[in-house]
């Protein structure tokens, strides 16, 4: 009797607490992959790396403006990142603000040196209300 009312009672709390825990909503900012070219993204989203092998993992993005990016880190802060353009690279160490130019092929790189610990890594954009035209630096 005792074995079936525990049986029940993990039962109920595993389903109350998939209940509380995914309220039926979609993620506010879209995920895409670094397996497959970005078109055009909205104004926030987030690409994820699997990190867990050493080495260079790399997305590509494409945009339909020019405009002021914030591109952010959010993981582990071993993992190096960059932003290739045609002719540049550049290091973001935590935080960074770039024009980007409409129609330029963007190239993430995501490196990771030290680690084999390490299963998603994921780096954010944000487009900014700022006036492309004026903003220094651009990329």
């Amino acid at each position: 009797m005792k074995k079936r009312f525990l049986v029940l009672l993990v039962f109920l709390l595993t389903g109350a607490y998939s209940c509380v825990k995914n309220n039926g909503s979609e993620p506010q900012v879209p995920i895409f992959s670094y397996t497959s070219q970005i078109d055009n993204p909205p104004d926030a989203f987030m690409v994820v790396f699997n990190t867990s092998w050493v080495g260079d993992r790399v997305a590509v993005v494409k945009f339909d403006t020019s405009a002021v990016w914030m591109i952010e880190k959010l993981g582990d802060g071993r993992i190096n990142l960059f932003l290739k353009n045609d002719t540049d690279i550049m290091s973001i160490v935590n935080v960074d603000t770039l024009g980007l130019e409409a129609g330029s092929e963007y190239k993430i790189i995501v490196n990771n040196l030290y680690t084999s610990e390490f299963n998603n890594f994921f780096v954010a954009f944000t487009k900014l209300e700022e006036d492309y035209e004026s903003f220094e630096p651009k990329f």
